[in-house]
C-alpha cells in the first residue's frame, strides 16, 4: 500500500485528502519509483483549481517532479534498472509515495551520485525549463545581457544560475531586498528591486541605455510591459509563464520597432518532442551541477502531512526558491 495526496474537488488545498492507495505493478515501458522528496511547482497550485491549461476532474493525484529510487521497471525498459536513484517528471500524479512513470510522456532519469533527493526532486521542471528557454529558444550568447523576471523563485533562480554558466551579464529582479539578495546569492551581477524601482528605467541605465539581449519571464503580469520595453536591438523576450496572474498583451508593431523577438517556452512538450535535445541539456546541467555552478535553492521543506500547507504558501506568492516535500522513503 502506499499513500497519496488526492485532489477531490477543485478549490485548491482544501480540496486535497491524504489516501491510501493500491499497490502498483509496472506494465510495459513503465518504471515504479518509491518518492523521497517531491518538488512544489505554481502549475501544482493552478491544476487543484482548475485553473491550468491542463484540465483534470477529481478525483486525481497532482504534483509534477519528484525524486527516488527506482523499485521496478517493465518490459522494455533498458536504460533504467531498479535500486537506481531518478528524478522524475509527471506533469500530475507525483504526490504520492510510489509512482509509476510512464515515458516518453514524463520523464524520468538517472541522476548524479552526489546529487541529494532533495536537489534531485527540485531540478528538472525549473533547470530544464531555463536551460530549454535561454539555449534552444533564446540563443543567449556568452558576453551578453539577459534579464531575469522573478529572480528570488525556483525558475527564475535556475534562470540567474545557467544565465551565468553560459557566460552571460546577469540583471536579476525581483519584488523585495530579500529576494534581490537571494538572486545575488544565484549569482546574479545586479538586482533590481521592482516594488520600489522602476524596472526599464533601472535595466537602461545598467546597460548605458542598450537595453538588455535576452528577457526570461515566468511572472507575466505588469512586468511585460517595461520588461519588454528594456529590450536591445534583435532582444529575445522568452514567455515561461504567469506567476503574476494576468496574461498581457502586447501590440505585434512594437516588435518592428526593436527588431525584438517574442518566443514561448514550452519546456515538458519540448522534451517530449525531441528528447535527444532534453538529453543533451540534462547531461550539461548534471555537469554543471557536479561542477558546483548550479545549486537549487531550497527555500522551504515540509512533512508529507504538511503539503497543504505547502501549496498555500505558493499560492500567496511567500516561496522563496523551491519548495521540497518529503515522504516516507519506505
Amino acid at each position: 500500500m502506499s499513500d497519496a495526496w488526492v485532489c477531490t474537488e477543485l478549490n485548491g488545498e482544501d480540496g486535497l485528502a491524504l489516501q491510501a492507495q493500491d499497490e502498483l505493478a509496472c506494465g510495459p515501458g513503465q518504471v515504479l519509483v518509491n518518492t523521497h522528496c517531491v518538488a512544489l511547482n505554481f502549475p501544482d497550485v493552478l491544476i487543484t483549481r482548475g485553473e491550468y491549461q491542463l484540465k483534470l476532474d477529481p478525483p486525481f493525484i497532482p504534483g509534477s517532479e519528484l525524486a527516488g529510487e527506482v523499485l521496478a521497471v517493465g518490459e522494455g525498459v533498458t536504460d533504467i534498472a531498479p535500486g537506481q536513484r531518478v528524478l522524475a517528471m509527471t506533469g500530475f500524479g507525483a504526490f504520492a509515495s510510489q509512482v509509476l512513470v510512464a515515458p516518453p510522456m514524463q520523464q524520468v532519469m538517472v541522476i548524479p551520485d552526489a546529487m541529494s533527493f532533495e536537489h534531485a526532486a527540485a531540478f528538472n521542471m525549473v533547470y530544464g525549463t531555463a536551460m530549454h528557454g535561454l539555449e534552444q529558444r533564446g540563443a543567449l550568447q556568452e558576453g551578453e545581457t539577459l534579464l531575469v523576471l522573478g529572480a528570488a523563485g525556483g525558475c527564475g533562480s535556475a534562470a540567474v544560475q545557467i544565465g551565468k554558466a553560459m557566460g552571460a551579464r546577469v540583471i536579476a529582479s525581483a519584488s523585495s531586498d530579500e529576494k534581490c539578495a537571494l538572486a545575488r546569492q544565484s549569482g546574479a551581477d545586479e538586482t533590481i528591486n521592482y516594488s520600489s524601482e522602476d524596472l526599464r528605467e533601472r535595466a537602461l541605465a545598467l546597460t548605458d541605455g542598450e537595453g538588455v539581449n535576452v528577457v526570461f519571464d515566468p511572472v507575466g503580469d505588469a512586468l511585460f510591459r517595461p520588461a519588454s520595453r528594456s529590450l536591445a536591438w534583435n532582444g529575445r523576450y522568452l514567455v515561461v509563464g504567469f506567476a503574476g496572474g494576468d496574461i498581457p498583451q502586447l501590440g505585434v508593431n512594437y516588435t518592428i520597432l526593436k527588431s525584438i523577438a517574442v518566443v514561448g517556452v514550452a519546456y515538458g512538450m519540448s522534451a517530449i518532442k525531441d528528447p535527444a535535445m532534453n538529453a543533451e541539456n540534462f547531461e550539461r546541467l548534471f555537469d554543471w551541477y557536479e561542477q558546483g555552478l548550479l545549486q537549487p535553492h531550497i527555500g522551504h521543506h515540509y512533512a508529507c502531512e504538511q503539503l497543504p500547507d505547502a501549496l498555500r504558501e505558493m499560492h500567496a506568492g511567500r516561496a522563496l526558491g523551491k519548495t521540497v516535500v518529503s515522504f516516507n522513503a519506505g
